[in-house]
């Protein structure tokens, strides 16, 4: 690759030189070029010689230049730099050199031709035996692979994939089921909870799952100061009784009717109590767990996750998954978005409206929500509820969805009754005139969220100047966003994503909210959450929430912004698609009817 990519500098730096058009060039000139020593230039010239790509004729002596012709065109070596790159998992690096303008059309075509054979899914035959291949597109970086302290969407889903909970949700029936526990119980009082472990299940590693892993797991995430999804559960257990190695009983200071719903979600999800040998933040980046893959590699630009033939629920059908990172991926250009339709499973991405009909969508039951909080511990002009009320009116969904213009979004007006509602634009004068009349005289009003959704809290901006308001947009980074930080700011921007877990996240985002309400407000929520804890039935904590909810709307302190439905792109030849709790593909299931010819297996 780096002979390769020597030809293309030499190349650009020598624009005027034309094929088979012979010249005389002195040897410090290519050195100055290549930024390298004499003696590496003749080695690298006398490479590109045999390669064909030019003919080298140095003549030796100070002062004397030597002959030096291009044979191959530039285009054509940009073309096995990238062929090169993808080899080497930079997908990335490999779509900027095919981006260039000067490619010809053909060689792109070329490129991604190549490239339709290299993506999706593969199969080969490996000492007699089927191996089965899917590359998979991420569009989030990943940070942690650490169940605990994950914080995006990405880095959960391959966490689903390496680690087990001790019991699961079902979607469907709406109940908790065995996974690693085959049973549990509950004293009468609902603060103790009893579960019983299978035998035999096994870590990536070889250690046997026992009642220690489980201590140890919920131990450390009782401990840990870091401002975790679920963390007021954690600070719920107040000691973790072990009866033998395979049963644990977990003692709450309170009642929690939701304890076993948090047991099933991946922040739960059971490490081995031998984890940290090699340290917490290597534990993080190269985790080991029970799940049906384990991961046997990862960097900047993919993951690999290799089939865990022990699995406690059956082996995967796959043999290996390759999760390649391609960020902007919907933005990006024409001749790229070939290259993503090579995946045979692509999520969170919307099809172009031509592409044939060989590919499915499943738009998927989880719902992303954005919204707007108020921060009223600062002293600013929304401390006063007449100002806050205007502003309030100045977040006109309606036209916000306009600016947003994507796929399966929608406005709504609660998060427990997430239904599409009908907006029409507010009058632009009406909401001026109102701010005017509540006092509002001009004071800068900070907009905060994180660089992730840089772009939302642009657009509210645009609305909430329009109105009149003057508006300031901060980015704080994730970790910085969880801190105090943050309430240095009037508006904080974020989004909750509600699925099988929507009652923990819900209330999860009710508990971050009350260190920034007033007093008589957060008293009302704290009163209506412990009710919510103590209810048996999901009706009845769902209308506990919804009051919550209606609270914080009439104090003028909660704005939703919109709701978005994401999809998952799948080729029809696809088997086997399933979606977990955050709606990703569970690659566990997927299969291939691969096709078949005279001489066996080939790509499909």
């Amino acid at each position: 690759m780096k002979l390769a990519s020597h030809y293309v500098r030499l190349r650009e730096k020598l624009p005027y030189a034309q094929e088979h058009q012979e010249q005389e060039i002195m040897l410090d000139e290519i050195a100055a070029i290549l930024d390298c020593t004499h003696r590496n230039v003749t080695m690298i010239m006398q490479k590109m010689d045999k390669q064909g790509w030019l003919q080298w004729t140095p003549r030796k002596g100070r002062g004397n230049r030597s002959l030096l012709q291009f044979l191959t065109p530039v285009e054509e070596v940009v073309l096995l730099l990238a062929k090169e790159l993808v080899e080497r998992k930079d997908l990335r690096g490999a779509l900027e050199q095919m981006n260039i303008s000067s490619i010809p059309d053909s060689l792109k075509a070329n490129f991604h031709s190549w490239l339709n054979g290299y993506f999706g899914y593969s199969s080969e035959l490996r000492d007699s035996k089927r191996f089965d291949t899917l590359r998979f597109p991420l569009t989030q970086p990943i940070q942690t692979l650490d169940p605990a302290f994950t914080n995006f969407s990405a880095e959960s889903h391959l966490v689903n994939q390496l680690f087990d909970s001790l019991v699961s949700y079902n979607r469907l029936t709406q109940t908790v089921e065995p996974h690693l526990a085959h049973a549990w119980e509950a004293n009468k009082a609902r603060t103790a909870w009893t579960f019983y472990v299978r035998k035999g299940v096994r870590f990536h590693h070889g250690k046997e799952l026992a009642a220690e892993d489980i201590q140890f797991t919920l131990e450390r995430l009782k401990q840990s100061s870091a401002r975790s999804l679920y963390r007021w559960v954690f600070q719920q257990i107040e000691r973790i009784e072990i009866i033998d190695p395979l049963t644990i009983t977990i003692h709450l200071t309170e009642p929690n009717e939701l304890f076993p719903q948090f047991m099933s979600t991946n922040r739960a999800a059971i490490i081995p109590s031998d984890s940290y040998r090699e340290g917490e933040s290597a534990f993080a980046l190269a985790p080991t767990g029970t799940g049906p893959f384990k991961l046997t590699f990862h960097d900047a630009s993919m993951s690999i996750l290799d089939a865990f033939p022990d699995y406690f629920q059956g082996r995967a059908h796959l043999d290996r998954v390759e999760l390649w990172h391609v960020p902007d991926m919907q933005e990006q250009q024409k001749d790229q978005l070939r290259t993503l339709e090579s995946f045979q499973i692509i999520h969170n991405y919307q099809m172009p409206d031509t592409k044939e009909s060989d590919y499915l969508q499943v738009q998927q039951q989880g719902t992303t929500c954005k919204f707007v909080t108020f921060n009223l511990l600062k002293q600013g002009p929304l401390k006063d509820p007449a100002i806050r009320e205007a502003v309030y009116d100045a977040f006109d969904q309606a036209k916000l969805l306009k600016l947003i213009d994507g796929d399966a979004i929608y406005a709504a007006d609660s998060f427990i009754r997430h239904t599409p509602v009908h907006l029409a634009e507010t009058e632009l004068e009406q909401v001026r005139g109102k701010i005017k009349m509540s006092g509002y005289v001009g004071e800068r009003i900070v907009l905060c969220t994180i660089p992730h959704y840089e772009r939302d809290a642009l657009l509210v901006q645009i609305l909430l100047r329009e109105a009149g308001l003057n508006i300031e947009v901060v980015l704080l980074p994730v970790e910085e966003f969880k801190g105090e930080r943050r309430l240095q700011a009037d508006l904080l921007l974020f989004s909750i994503m509600l699925d099988n877990d929507a009652e923990l996240r819900l209330i999860d985002l009710y508990k971050s909210m009350q260190h920034h309400l007033e007093p008589n407000c957060k008293a009302a929520v704290e009163q209506f959450i412990q009710a919510a804890l103590r209810e048996p039935q999901r009706d009845g904590r769902a209308g506990l929430l919804h009051s919550i909810e209606r609270r914080l709307h009439d104090e003028h302190v909660l704005q939703l912004l919109y709701f978005k439905r994401l999809k998952t792109a799948f080729h029809s030849s696809v088997k086997g698609i399933t979606l977990d709790s955050l709606d990703w593909v569970q690659f566990k299931n997927i299969w291939f009817k691969p096709q078949s010819d005279k001489h066996g297996l080939q790509d499909l």
